[in-house]
Protein backbone atom coordinates (compact mmCIF):
# COMPACT_ATOMS: atom_id res chain seq x y z
CA UNK A 1 0.00 0.00 0.00
CA UNK A 2 1.18 3.61 -0.87
CA UNK A 3 2.70 6.00 1.58
CA UNK A 4 0.07 8.34 2.23
CA UNK A 5 2.37 10.64 3.44
CA UNK A 6 1.85 13.63 6.43
CA UNK A 7 -1.32 14.73 7.37
CA UNK A 8 -2.04 17.80 5.86
CA UNK A 9 -1.93 21.02 7.76
CA UNK A 10 -5.59 22.02 7.97
CA UNK A 11 -7.76 24.88 9.46
CA UNK A 12 -10.36 27.62 9.50
CA UNK A 13 -9.25 31.15 8.67
CA UNK A 14 -9.77 33.44 11.44
CA UNK A 15 -11.66 36.60 10.49
CA UNK A 16 -12.62 39.81 12.37
CA UNK A 17 -16.06 39.64 11.03
CA UNK A 18 -18.48 36.57 11.35
CA UNK A 19 -19.80 35.30 8.10
CA UNK A 20 -23.03 36.64 6.42
CA UNK A 21 -25.96 34.87 7.25
CA UNK A 22 -26.43 33.99 3.35
CA UNK A 23 -24.35 34.62 -0.21
CA UNK A 24 -21.27 32.75 -1.05
CA UNK A 25 -18.79 35.80 -2.28
CA UNK A 26 -17.15 35.54 1.24
CA UNK A 27 -16.08 39.41 0.99
CA UNK A 28 -15.92 39.47 4.39
CA UNK A 29 -12.37 37.86 4.52
CA UNK A 30 -10.75 39.76 1.99
CA UNK A 31 -8.69 41.26 4.54
CA UNK A 32 -7.45 38.17 6.24
CA UNK A 33 -6.80 36.63 2.90
CA UNK A 34 -4.58 39.40 2.00
CA UNK A 35 -2.71 39.16 5.80
CA UNK A 36 -2.11 35.06 4.59
CA UNK A 37 -0.73 36.14 1.18
CA UNK A 38 1.65 38.59 2.49
CA UNK A 39 2.90 35.64 4.91
CA UNK A 40 3.66 32.73 1.97
CA UNK A 41 5.30 33.03 -1.38
CA UNK A 42 2.60 31.72 -3.16
CA UNK A 43 -1.00 31.03 -2.51
CA UNK A 44 -3.72 29.56 -4.66
CA UNK A 45 -7.34 31.05 -3.77
CA UNK A 46 -10.07 28.39 -4.91
CA UNK A 47 -13.56 28.85 -5.53
CA UNK A 48 -16.96 26.76 -6.52
CA UNK A 49 -17.51 29.02 -9.15
CA UNK A 50 -16.01 31.33 -11.80
CA UNK A 51 -18.85 34.03 -10.76
CA UNK A 52 -17.34 33.75 -6.78
CA UNK A 53 -13.84 33.80 -8.23
CA UNK A 54 -13.94 36.82 -10.62
CA UNK A 55 -15.90 39.01 -7.45
CA UNK A 56 -13.73 37.70 -5.31
CA UNK A 57 -10.76 38.75 -7.55
CA UNK A 58 -12.01 41.99 -8.21
CA UNK A 59 -12.54 42.86 -4.64
CA UNK A 60 -8.90 41.46 -3.10
CA UNK A 61 -7.50 43.87 -6.11
CA UNK A 62 -9.57 46.65 -4.47
CA UNK A 63 -7.91 45.85 -1.00
CA UNK A 64 -4.41 45.26 -2.36
CA UNK A 65 -2.91 48.28 -1.26
CA UNK A 66 0.85 46.66 -1.27
CA UNK A 67 0.19 46.37 -5.13
CA UNK A 68 1.09 42.60 -4.24
CA UNK A 69 1.44 40.44 -7.74
CA UNK A 70 -2.25 38.42 -8.16
CA UNK A 71 -3.87 36.53 -11.09
CA UNK A 72 -7.07 34.83 -12.13
CA UNK A 73 -7.28 31.96 -13.55
CA UNK A 74 -10.58 29.97 -14.79
CA UNK A 75 -11.64 27.62 -18.17
CA UNK A 76 -13.47 31.21 -19.67
CA UNK A 77 -10.40 33.03 -19.43
CA UNK A 78 -8.92 33.43 -22.74
CA UNK A 79 -6.30 30.77 -23.41
CA UNK A 80 -3.04 33.55 -23.96
CA UNK A 81 -4.26 34.62 -20.26
CA UNK A 82 -4.30 31.49 -18.86
CA UNK A 83 -1.20 31.21 -20.33
CA UNK A 84 0.61 34.10 -18.81
CA UNK A 85 -0.59 33.58 -15.59
CA UNK A 86 1.08 29.89 -15.44
CA UNK A 87 4.02 31.28 -16.82
CA UNK A 88 4.15 34.05 -14.26
CA UNK A 89 3.17 31.42 -11.72
CA UNK A 90 6.30 29.23 -12.76
CA UNK A 91 8.79 32.14 -12.80
CA UNK A 92 7.67 32.79 -9.11
CA UNK A 93 6.25 36.47 -10.41
CA UNK A 94 2.98 35.85 -8.74
CA UNK A 95 2.22 35.95 -4.99
CA UNK A 96 -1.36 34.44 -5.60
CA UNK A 97 -3.77 32.68 -8.27
CA UNK A 98 -7.60 33.51 -7.57
CA UNK A 99 -8.75 30.49 -9.86
CA UNK A 100 -11.51 27.43 -9.91
CA UNK A 101 -11.67 23.92 -11.23
CA UNK A 102 -8.96 24.99 -13.81
CA UNK A 103 -6.02 24.57 -11.38
CA UNK A 104 -7.39 21.32 -9.54
CA UNK A 105 -5.14 19.20 -11.24
CA UNK A 106 -2.22 18.57 -13.23
CA UNK A 107 -0.34 21.45 -11.40
CA UNK A 108 3.08 20.76 -9.72
CA UNK A 109 4.35 23.99 -8.50
CA UNK A 110 6.85 23.56 -5.41
CA UNK A 111 6.63 27.62 -4.74
CA UNK A 112 2.64 27.29 -3.84
CA UNK A 113 3.19 26.76 0.10
CA UNK A 114 -0.38 27.53 0.52
CA UNK A 115 -4.37 26.89 -0.33
CA UNK A 116 -7.28 28.76 0.32
CA UNK A 117 -10.61 27.39 -0.33
CA UNK A 118 -13.31 30.16 -0.45
CA UNK A 119 -16.55 28.40 0.09
CA UNK A 120 -17.54 25.00 1.68
CA UNK A 121 -15.60 22.43 -0.69
CA UNK A 122 -18.83 20.60 -1.06
CA UNK A 123 -16.88 17.16 -1.08
CA UNK A 124 -14.35 16.10 1.22
CA UNK A 125 -12.33 13.98 -2.00
CA UNK A 126 -12.36 17.72 -3.39
CA UNK A 127 -11.10 19.60 -0.63
CA UNK A 128 -8.02 17.02 -0.35
CA UNK A 129 -7.29 17.09 -3.85
CA UNK A 130 -6.85 21.22 -4.15
CA UNK A 131 -5.31 21.23 -0.77
CA UNK A 132 -2.78 18.79 -2.34
CA UNK A 133 -1.55 21.91 -4.43
CA UNK A 134 0.44 23.37 -1.53
CA UNK A 135 4.01 21.83 -0.87
CA UNK A 136 3.32 19.48 -3.76
CA UNK A 137 6.87 17.55 -2.70
CA UNK A 138 7.62 14.18 -1.00
CA UNK A 139 6.89 14.00 2.85
CA UNK A 140 6.00 17.76 3.04
CA UNK A 141 2.79 18.38 4.45
CA UNK A 142 -0.52 20.85 2.04
CA UNK A 143 -0.61 24.02 4.18
CA UNK A 144 -4.86 25.27 3.58
CA UNK A 145 -7.03 27.14 5.10
CA UNK A 146 -10.51 27.18 4.64
CA UNK A 147 -13.03 30.13 4.14
CA UNK A 148 -17.14 29.42 4.94
CA UNK A 149 -18.84 31.85 3.01
CA UNK A 150 -22.10 31.88 5.31
CA UNK A 151 -22.97 30.93 8.71
CA UNK A 152 -23.90 27.25 7.20
CA UNK A 153 -20.86 26.80 5.73
CA UNK A 154 -19.12 26.98 9.22
CA UNK A 155 -20.76 24.05 10.37
CA UNK A 156 -19.74 22.16 6.78
CA UNK A 157 -16.41 23.59 6.70
CA UNK A 158 -15.84 22.09 10.17
CA UNK A 159 -17.00 18.70 9.33
CA UNK A 160 -15.49 18.52 6.18
CA UNK A 161 -12.44 19.25 8.03
CA UNK A 162 -12.50 16.53 10.40
CA UNK A 163 -13.75 14.29 7.43
CA UNK A 164 -10.24 15.40 5.59
CA UNK A 165 -8.21 14.43 8.87
CA UNK A 166 -9.59 11.64 9.37
CA UNK A 167 -9.41 10.06 5.47
CA UNK A 168 -13.04 9.73 5.61
CA UNK A 169 -14.00 10.52 2.06
CA UNK A 170 -17.07 10.82 0.28
CA UNK A 171 -17.79 10.16 -3.62
CA UNK A 172 -20.99 8.49 -5.45
CA UNK A 173 -20.94 4.77 -6.03
CA UNK A 174 -19.94 4.14 -10.15
CA UNK A 175 -22.47 4.14 -12.39
CA UNK A 176 -23.10 2.21 -14.99
CA UNK A 177 -21.77 3.16 -18.43
CA UNK A 178 -23.16 5.80 -20.57
CA UNK A 179 -25.12 4.07 -23.56
CA UNK A 180 -24.60 7.03 -25.47
CA UNK A 181 -20.83 6.81 -25.07
CA UNK A 182 -21.22 3.04 -25.86
CA UNK A 183 -22.62 4.26 -29.26
CA UNK A 184 -19.96 6.36 -30.12
CA UNK A 185 -17.69 3.92 -29.85
CA UNK A 186 -19.33 1.37 -31.94
CA UNK A 187 -18.97 3.49 -34.47
CA UNK A 188 -15.73 4.40 -34.22
CA UNK A 189 -14.72 0.66 -33.79
CA UNK A 190 -16.82 0.65 -37.02
CA UNK A 191 -14.73 3.65 -38.59
CA UNK A 192 -11.37 1.54 -37.91
CA UNK A 193 -12.87 -1.25 -40.24
CA UNK A 194 -15.52 -4.35 -40.01
CA UNK A 195 -15.92 -5.78 -36.46
CA UNK A 196 -17.77 -8.78 -34.75
CA UNK A 197 -20.30 -8.13 -32.30
CA UNK A 198 -19.58 -10.62 -29.99
CA UNK A 199 -16.22 -10.08 -29.94
CA UNK A 200 -16.93 -6.27 -29.26
CA UNK A 201 -19.31 -7.04 -26.48
CA UNK A 202 -17.02 -9.11 -24.85
CA UNK A 203 -14.39 -6.03 -25.27
CA UNK A 204 -16.18 -3.71 -23.26
CA UNK A 205 -17.80 -5.94 -20.54
CA UNK A 206 -13.98 -5.75 -19.91
CA UNK A 207 -13.82 -2.23 -19.10
CA UNK A 208 -14.65 -1.20 -15.40
CA UNK A 209 -17.96 1.08 -15.66
CA UNK A 210 -19.31 -1.43 -17.87
CA UNK A 211 -19.22 -4.93 -16.23
CA UNK A 212 -22.88 -4.86 -15.71
CA UNK A 213 -23.52 -4.28 -19.19
CA UNK A 214 -26.28 -6.62 -20.47
CA UNK A 215 -26.33 -7.68 -24.42
CA UNK A 216 -30.10 -6.37 -24.78
CA UNK A 217 -28.84 -2.78 -24.08
CA UNK A 218 -25.20 -3.28 -26.17
CA UNK A 219 -27.98 -4.87 -29.17
CA UNK A 220 -30.08 -1.74 -28.54
CA UNK A 221 -27.10 0.35 -29.20
CA UNK A 222 -25.77 -1.67 -32.50
CA UNK A 223 -29.68 -1.22 -33.90
CA UNK A 224 -29.18 2.76 -32.97
CA UNK A 225 -25.58 2.82 -34.86
CA UNK A 226 -27.30 0.83 -37.65
CA UNK A 227 -30.66 2.13 -38.04
CA UNK A 228 -31.15 4.75 -36.10
CA UNK A 229 -33.91 3.63 -34.39
CA UNK A 230 -37.42 2.34 -34.95
CA UNK A 231 -38.54 6.22 -36.07
CA UNK A 232 -35.60 7.23 -37.72
CA UNK A 233 -34.84 3.82 -40.14
CA UNK A 234 -36.84 5.33 -43.31
CA UNK A 235 -33.72 8.14 -43.67
CA UNK A 236 -30.62 7.03 -45.11
CA UNK A 237 -28.33 9.28 -43.18
CA UNK A 238 -28.60 7.31 -40.14
CA UNK A 239 -28.37 4.34 -41.42
CA UNK A 240 -24.47 3.73 -41.02
CA UNK A 241 -23.73 0.22 -40.60
CA UNK A 242 -24.91 -2.99 -42.62
CA UNK A 243 -23.86 -6.61 -41.88
CA UNK A 244 -22.02 -8.25 -43.86
CA UNK A 245 -22.79 -11.97 -45.28
CA UNK A 246 -20.05 -13.52 -42.92
CA UNK A 247 -21.52 -11.66 -39.66
CA UNK A 248 -19.20 -9.20 -39.12
CA UNK A 249 -20.48 -5.34 -39.34
CA UNK A 250 -19.11 -2.32 -40.60
CA UNK A 251 -19.66 1.03 -42.26
CA UNK A 252 -22.19 1.26 -44.67
CA UNK A 253 -20.92 4.07 -46.59
CA UNK A 254 -16.41 3.80 -45.96
CA UNK A 255 -16.65 7.50 -46.84
CA UNK A 256 -18.37 8.46 -43.26
CA UNK A 257 -15.48 7.51 -41.22
CA UNK A 258 -14.04 10.67 -41.48
CA UNK A 259 -17.09 12.54 -40.35
CA UNK A 260 -17.54 9.59 -37.21
CA UNK A 261 -14.19 10.90 -36.10
CA UNK A 262 -14.29 14.59 -36.87
CA UNK A 263 -17.06 14.01 -33.73
CA UNK A 264 -15.78 12.06 -31.40
CA UNK A 265 -15.46 12.94 -27.63
CA UNK A 266 -17.73 13.22 -24.43
CA UNK A 267 -17.32 16.40 -23.17
CA UNK A 268 -19.76 19.20 -24.39
CA UNK A 269 -18.58 22.83 -24.40
CA UNK A 270 -20.97 25.22 -23.50
CA UNK A 271 -22.05 27.25 -26.00
CA UNK A 272 -19.88 30.69 -25.40
CA UNK A 273 -19.35 33.89 -27.65
CA UNK A 274 -15.64 35.60 -27.53
CA UNK A 275 -15.25 38.60 -25.98
CA UNK A 276 -12.96 41.56 -27.29
CA UNK A 277 -12.35 44.95 -26.44
CA UNK A 278 -13.28 47.20 -29.12
CA UNK A 279 -11.00 48.28 -31.73
CA UNK A 280 -10.57 49.48 -35.13
CA UNK A 281 -9.35 46.26 -36.32
CA UNK A 282 -10.53 44.09 -33.72
CA UNK A 283 -8.96 44.61 -29.90
CA UNK A 284 -7.49 42.21 -27.25
CA UNK A 285 -9.20 38.91 -26.62
CA UNK A 286 -10.61 39.00 -22.83
CA UNK A 287 -12.54 35.41 -22.70
CA UNK A 288 -15.97 33.90 -23.32
CA UNK A 289 -19.08 34.37 -22.06
CA UNK A 290 -22.22 32.30 -22.11
CA UNK A 291 -24.54 32.95 -24.78
CA UNK A 292 -27.63 33.05 -22.60
CA UNK A 293 -25.78 35.44 -20.61
CA UNK A 294 -24.67 37.61 -23.56
CA UNK A 295 -28.55 37.65 -24.54
CA UNK A 296 -29.52 39.25 -21.58
CA UNK A 297 -27.07 42.37 -22.09
CA UNK A 298 -28.08 45.45 -23.44
CA UNK A 299 -25.73 48.36 -24.26
CA UNK A 300 -24.60 50.23 -20.95
CA UNK A 301 -24.38 46.72 -19.07
CA UNK A 302 -20.68 45.99 -16.68
CA UNK A 303 -19.76 42.91 -15.92
CA UNK A 304 -16.62 41.25 -14.99
CA UNK A 305 -14.25 39.39 -17.01
CA UNK A 306 -10.54 38.29 -16.14
CA UNK A 307 -10.70 40.16 -13.14
CA UNK A 308 -11.36 43.34 -14.67
CA UNK A 309 -14.74 45.52 -15.25
CA UNK A 310 -16.10 45.62 -18.54
CA UNK A 311 -18.64 47.68 -20.55
CA UNK A 312 -20.96 45.85 -22.92
CA UNK A 313 -21.15 47.71 -25.99
CA UNK A 314 -22.54 44.92 -28.45
CA UNK A 315 -22.68 41.92 -30.80
CA UNK A 316 -20.41 41.92 -33.74
CA UNK A 317 -20.05 38.82 -35.73
CA UNK A 318 -20.92 36.78 -32.97
CA UNK A 319 -18.11 38.18 -30.67
CA UNK A 320 -19.09 40.40 -27.69
CA UNK A 321 -17.50 43.82 -27.63
CA UNK A 322 -16.87 45.72 -24.76
CA UNK A 323 -14.72 48.32 -23.45
CA UNK A 324 -13.03 49.44 -20.51
CA UNK A 325 -15.30 50.56 -17.58
CA UNK A 326 -13.91 52.14 -14.10
CA UNK A 327 -17.13 51.45 -12.44
CA UNK A 328 -16.44 50.09 -8.62
CA UNK A 329 -19.16 47.10 -9.25
CA UNK A 330 -20.31 45.62 -11.73
CA UNK A 331 -24.38 45.89 -12.77
CA UNK A 332 -24.69 42.31 -13.44
CA UNK A 333 -23.14 38.52 -12.29
CA UNK A 334 -20.58 37.28 -14.59
CA UNK A 335 -20.84 33.28 -15.47
CA UNK A 336 -24.08 30.85 -14.89
CA UNK A 337 -22.22 28.35 -14.38
CA UNK A 338 -22.93 25.17 -12.05
CA UNK A 339 -22.75 25.22 -8.38
CA UNK A 340 -21.56 22.16 -6.55
CA UNK A 341 -23.98 20.22 -4.36
CA UNK A 342 -22.95 19.13 -0.95
CA UNK A 343 -22.19 14.93 -0.88
CA UNK A 344 -24.68 12.85 0.65
CA UNK A 345 -21.58 12.00 2.94
CA UNK A 346 -20.90 14.77 3.67
CA UNK A 347 -24.74 16.32 4.37
CA UNK A 348 -25.38 13.26 6.82
CA UNK A 349 -22.32 13.94 8.98
CA UNK A 350 -23.53 17.35 9.77
CA UNK A 351 -26.88 16.17 10.87
CA UNK A 352 -25.39 13.50 12.96
CA UNK A 353 -23.29 16.47 13.95
CA UNK A 354 -25.86 19.13 14.68
CA UNK A 355 -26.46 16.09 17.83
CA UNK A 356 -23.57 16.63 19.19
CA UNK A 357 -23.50 18.05 23.22
CA UNK A 358 -20.30 19.67 22.72
CA UNK A 359 -19.91 22.43 19.72
CA UNK A 360 -16.53 23.47 20.82
CA UNK A 361 -14.68 23.42 17.40
CA UNK A 362 -17.51 26.12 15.99
CA UNK A 363 -16.90 29.58 16.47
CA UNK A 364 -19.17 30.83 18.97
CA UNK A 365 -21.44 32.83 16.89
CA UNK A 366 -22.38 29.77 14.93
CA UNK A 367 -22.61 27.77 18.28
CA UNK A 368 -25.18 30.34 20.17
CA UNK A 369 -27.21 30.02 16.26
CA UNK A 370 -27.38 26.22 16.60
CA UNK A 371 -28.77 26.72 20.35
CA UNK A 372 -31.01 29.13 19.87
CA UNK A 373 -32.53 27.01 16.17
CA UNK A 374 -32.89 24.55 19.37
CA UNK A 375 -34.87 26.38 22.00
CA UNK A 376 -36.88 28.13 19.17
CA UNK A 377 -37.94 25.47 17.03
CA UNK A 378 -35.66 21.94 16.83
CA UNK A 379 -32.43 20.73 15.01
CA UNK A 380 -32.82 18.16 11.81
CA UNK A 381 -31.61 14.87 13.20
CA UNK A 382 -30.69 11.61 11.44
CA UNK A 383 -33.52 9.09 9.79
CA UNK A 384 -36.04 12.22 10.04
CA UNK A 385 -37.30 15.39 8.04
CA UNK A 386 -37.72 18.77 10.32
CA UNK A 387 -40.21 20.96 8.45
CA UNK A 388 -41.27 24.24 9.79
CA UNK A 389 -44.00 26.06 9.12
CA UNK A 390 -44.62 29.64 10.01
CA UNK A 391 -46.74 32.90 9.32
CA UNK A 392 -44.49 35.78 8.07
CA UNK A 393 -45.44 39.31 6.56
CA UNK A 394 -49.40 38.05 5.72
CA UNK A 395 -47.65 35.15 3.93
CA UNK A 396 -47.54 31.20 5.06
CA UNK A 397 -44.42 29.71 4.62
CA UNK A 398 -42.78 25.74 4.68
CA UNK A 399 -39.47 24.92 5.19
CA UNK A 400 -37.99 21.82 4.45
CA UNK A 401 -34.79 20.72 5.68
CA UNK A 402 -33.91 18.11 3.49
CA UNK A 403 -30.37 17.99 3.42
CA UNK A 404 -30.10 16.18 0.32
CA UNK A 405 -28.06 18.86 -1.86
CA UNK A 406 -28.58 22.06 -3.93
CA UNK A 407 -29.59 19.82 -7.13
CA UNK A 408 -32.22 18.42 -5.76
CA UNK A 409 -33.46 21.28 -3.16
CA UNK A 410 -34.19 22.54 -5.72
CA UNK A 411 -36.00 20.26 -7.64
CA UNK A 412 -38.18 19.15 -4.44
CA UNK A 413 -39.29 23.12 -4.57
CA UNK A 414 -40.34 22.96 -7.61
CA UNK A 415 -42.07 19.73 -7.66
CA UNK A 416 -43.98 20.46 -4.06
CA UNK A 417 -45.04 23.99 -5.38
CA UNK A 418 -46.81 21.73 -8.23
CA UNK A 419 -48.53 19.84 -5.66
CA UNK A 420 -49.08 22.45 -3.97
CA UNK A 421 -51.04 24.38 -6.60
CA UNK A 422 -53.12 20.74 -7.49
CA UNK A 423 -54.30 21.20 -3.98
CA UNK A 424 -55.28 24.47 -3.52
CA UNK A 425 -52.72 25.42 -1.21
CA UNK A 426 -51.61 28.59 -3.65
CA UNK A 427 -47.75 28.40 -3.73
CA UNK A 428 -45.99 31.98 -4.72
CA UNK A 429 -42.45 30.79 -5.04
CA UNK A 430 -39.33 28.95 -3.34
CA UNK A 431 -36.19 29.49 -2.68
CA UNK A 432 -33.71 26.56 -1.92
CA UNK A 433 -30.11 25.97 -0.62
CA UNK A 434 -27.99 22.46 -0.01
CA UNK A 435 -29.65 21.69 3.04
CA UNK A 436 -33.59 23.44 3.11
CA UNK A 437 -36.53 24.50 0.87
CA UNK A 438 -38.23 27.15 1.54
CA UNK A 439 -41.46 27.66 -0.37
CA UNK A 440 -44.27 30.81 0.43
CA UNK A 441 -47.86 31.10 -0.48
CA UNK A 442 -51.23 32.17 0.69
CA UNK A 443 -52.07 29.02 2.66
CA UNK A 444 -49.99 26.57 5.64
CA UNK A 445 -49.32 23.71 5.17
CA UNK A 446 -50.71 21.70 8.08
CA UNK A 447 -49.65 17.98 7.19
CA UNK A 448 -46.84 18.02 4.91
CA UNK A 449 -46.83 14.28 4.81
CA UNK A 450 -49.03 13.85 1.21
CA UNK A 451 -47.54 16.57 -0.74
CA UNK A 452 -44.17 14.25 0.00
CA UNK A 453 -45.19 11.05 -0.94
CA UNK A 454 -43.49 9.86 -3.55
CA UNK A 455 -45.28 8.67 -6.28
CA UNK A 456 -46.68 12.26 -6.46
CA UNK A 457 -43.54 13.47 -6.80
CA UNK A 458 -42.63 11.19 -9.63
CA UNK A 459 -45.55 11.81 -11.45
CA UNK A 460 -45.16 15.50 -11.23
CA UNK A 461 -41.51 14.78 -12.08
CA UNK A 462 -42.37 13.34 -14.73
CA UNK A 463 -44.73 15.45 -15.73
CA UNK A 464 -42.34 18.40 -15.56
CA UNK A 465 -39.63 16.25 -17.87
CA UNK A 466 -41.67 16.24 -20.89
CA UNK A 467 -41.95 19.77 -21.62
CA UNK A 468 -39.17 20.78 -20.13
CA UNK A 469 -36.10 22.72 -21.56
CA UNK A 470 -33.77 20.83 -19.81
CA UNK A 471 -34.57 17.33 -21.45
CA UNK A 472 -34.33 18.72 -24.64
CA UNK A 473 -30.39 20.07 -23.24
CA UNK A 474 -29.92 17.10 -22.04
CA UNK A 475 -31.26 15.19 -25.28
CA UNK A 476 -28.73 17.71 -27.68
CA UNK A 477 -25.66 16.72 -25.74
CA UNK A 478 -26.58 12.77 -25.38
CA UNK A 479 -27.76 12.66 -29.50
CA UNK A 480 -24.17 14.62 -30.59
CA UNK A 481 -21.97 12.10 -28.09
CA UNK A 482 -24.06 9.39 -29.80
CA UNK A 483 -23.28 10.11 -33.58
CA UNK A 484 -27.10 11.20 -34.71
CA UNK A 485 -25.95 14.87 -34.29
CA UNK A 486 -22.76 16.14 -36.24
CA UNK A 487 -21.37 19.26 -35.13
CA UNK A 488 -18.31 19.07 -37.15
CA UNK A 489 -18.57 18.23 -40.90
CA UNK A 490 -15.38 18.94 -43.16
CA UNK A 491 -14.85 22.48 -43.55
CA UNK A 492 -17.15 24.09 -40.91
CA UNK A 493 -18.43 23.54 -37.51
CA UNK A 494 -22.11 23.60 -36.83
CA UNK A 495 -23.40 26.87 -34.66
CA UNK A 496 -24.75 26.50 -31.44
CA UNK A 497 -28.27 27.70 -32.89
CA UNK A 498 -28.18 25.31 -36.13
CA UNK A 499 -27.63 22.43 -33.59
CA UNK A 500 -29.85 23.15 -31.45
CA UNK A 501 -32.37 23.50 -33.85
CA UNK A 502 -31.64 20.73 -35.19
CA UNK A 503 -31.59 18.97 -31.63
CA UNK A 504 -34.89 20.29 -30.80
CA UNK A 505 -36.94 19.01 -33.68
CA UNK A 506 -35.83 15.45 -33.21
CA UNK A 507 -36.27 15.32 -29.50
CA UNK A 508 -39.95 16.04 -30.64
CA UNK A 509 -40.12 13.93 -33.26
CA UNK A 510 -38.83 10.95 -31.06
CA UNK A 511 -41.02 12.17 -28.03
CA UNK A 512 -44.06 11.31 -29.93
CA UNK A 513 -43.24 8.49 -32.31
CA UNK A 514 -41.05 6.91 -30.82
CA UNK A 515 -40.89 7.49 -27.01
CA UNK A 516 -39.18 4.43 -25.94
CA UNK A 517 -36.25 5.43 -28.25
CA UNK A 518 -32.92 4.49 -27.19
CA UNK A 519 -31.91 8.44 -27.20
CA UNK A 520 -34.66 9.28 -25.07
CA UNK A 521 -33.82 6.48 -22.49
CA UNK A 522 -30.79 7.86 -22.08
CA UNK A 523 -31.47 11.51 -21.76
CA UNK A 524 -34.44 10.58 -19.42
CA UNK A 525 -31.83 9.33 -17.06
CA UNK A 526 -28.87 11.86 -17.37
CA UNK A 527 -31.74 14.64 -16.58
CA UNK A 528 -32.69 12.98 -13.61
CA UNK A 529 -29.06 11.96 -12.59
CA UNK A 530 -27.87 15.40 -13.35
CA UNK A 531 -29.40 19.01 -12.25
CA UNK A 532 -32.37 17.24 -11.43
CA UNK A 533 -30.64 14.76 -9.06
CA UNK A 534 -33.91 13.16 -8.02
CA UNK A 535 -32.52 10.14 -6.58
CA UNK A 536 -31.24 11.88 -3.62
CA UNK A 537 -34.71 12.83 -3.12
CA UNK A 538 -35.87 9.10 -3.08
CA UNK A 539 -33.20 8.37 -1.13
CA UNK A 540 -33.94 11.54 1.62
CA UNK A 541 -37.14 10.49 1.59
CA UNK A 542 -36.31 6.85 1.94
CA UNK A 543 -34.10 7.39 4.49
CA UNK A 544 -37.15 9.17 6.75
CA UNK A 545 -39.59 6.47 6.16
CA UNK A 546 -42.02 8.63 6.81
CA UNK A 547 -40.78 10.38 9.81
CA UNK A 548 -41.92 13.64 9.48
CA UNK A 549 -41.85 16.17 12.04
CA UNK A 550 -43.88 19.31 11.72
CA UNK A 551 -43.04 22.19 14.01
CA UNK A 552 -45.57 25.33 13.99
CA UNK A 553 -44.16 28.05 15.57
CA UNK A 554 -45.35 32.25 15.90
CA UNK A 555 -42.88 33.52 13.24
CA UNK A 556 -39.53 32.95 11.69
CA UNK A 557 -36.88 30.57 12.79
CA UNK A 558 -33.11 30.70 13.20
CA UNK A 559 -32.18 28.32 10.63
CA UNK A 560 -35.34 29.84 8.25
CA UNK A 561 -34.17 33.07 8.39
CA UNK A 562 -30.94 32.83 6.09
CA UNK A 563 -33.21 31.55 3.54
CA UNK A 564 -35.16 34.59 3.20
CA UNK A 565 -32.42 36.33 2.58
CA UNK A 566 -31.22 34.50 -0.28
CA UNK A 567 -34.41 35.20 -1.64
CA UNK A 568 -34.02 38.96 -2.42
CA UNK A 569 -30.71 37.90 -4.27
CA UNK A 570 -31.06 39.83 -7.98
CA UNK A 571 -28.07 39.64 -10.54
CA UNK A 572 -28.98 43.52 -11.62
CA UNK A 573 -27.78 46.27 -9.36
CA UNK A 574 -30.92 48.46 -8.72
CA UNK A 575 -30.83 52.04 -7.49
CA UNK A 576 -30.30 52.67 -3.99
CA UNK A 577 -34.03 52.71 -2.74
CA UNK A 578 -34.49 49.38 -3.52
CA UNK A 579 -31.40 48.91 -1.84
CA UNK A 580 -32.08 50.01 1.27
CA UNK A 581 -35.18 48.47 1.12
CA UNK A 582 -33.80 45.28 0.95
CA UNK A 583 -31.52 45.94 3.66
CA UNK A 584 -34.38 47.07 6.05
CA UNK A 585 -36.29 44.13 5.23
CA UNK A 586 -33.20 42.03 6.06
CA UNK A 587 -32.64 43.60 9.18
CA UNK A 588 -36.21 43.11 9.77
CA UNK A 589 -35.61 39.29 9.13
CA UNK A 590 -33.19 38.99 11.37
CA UNK A 591 -34.51 40.84 14.62
CA UNK A 592 -37.45 38.74 14.21
CA UNK A 593 -35.65 35.44 14.43
CA UNK A 594 -33.71 36.28 17.16
CA UNK A 595 -30.39 36.44 15.52
CA UNK A 596 -29.97 40.56 16.02
CA UNK A 597 -28.46 39.56 19.67
CA UNK A 598 -25.54 37.69 18.43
Amino acid sequence: MADPGPDPDIAMLETEAAPPWSGGGAIYAISAVLNQVRKHNTTLIFHNTRAQAEIFFHHLWLANDDGLPIGIHHGSLDREQRQRVESAMVRGDLRAIVCTGSLDLGIDWGNVDLVIQVGAPKNVKRLLQRIGRANHRYNAPSKAFLVPANRWEVIECVNALQAARERDLDGDARNDGPLDVLCQHILLTAASGPFNADDLFLEIKSVGTFIGLDRLAFDACLDFCATGGYALRAYDRWQRLQQRPDGQWQLRDPRAAAIIRMNAGTIQDTDTLKVRLRRNRGGKPLGEIEENFAASLSPGDTFLIGGQIVKYEGLREMTVEVSPNAAKKPRVATFSGTKFSTSTQLSQRILRYLQKDDWSELPKHTADWLRLQSAMSRLPEPGRLLVESFPRDGRENICIYGFAGLNAQQTLGLLLTKRMEEIGLAPMGFVATDYATLIWGMDAVTNPIPILEIKGLQEGLDGWLAGNSLMKRTFRGAATIAGLIERNTKGKRQSSRQATFSSDILYDTLLKYDPNHLLIQITRKEAMSGLVDFARIEEMLDRVSGHVDLIRTPHVTPFSAPLFLEVGKISVQSGSAEERLLAEEAEALIRDSGLSQM
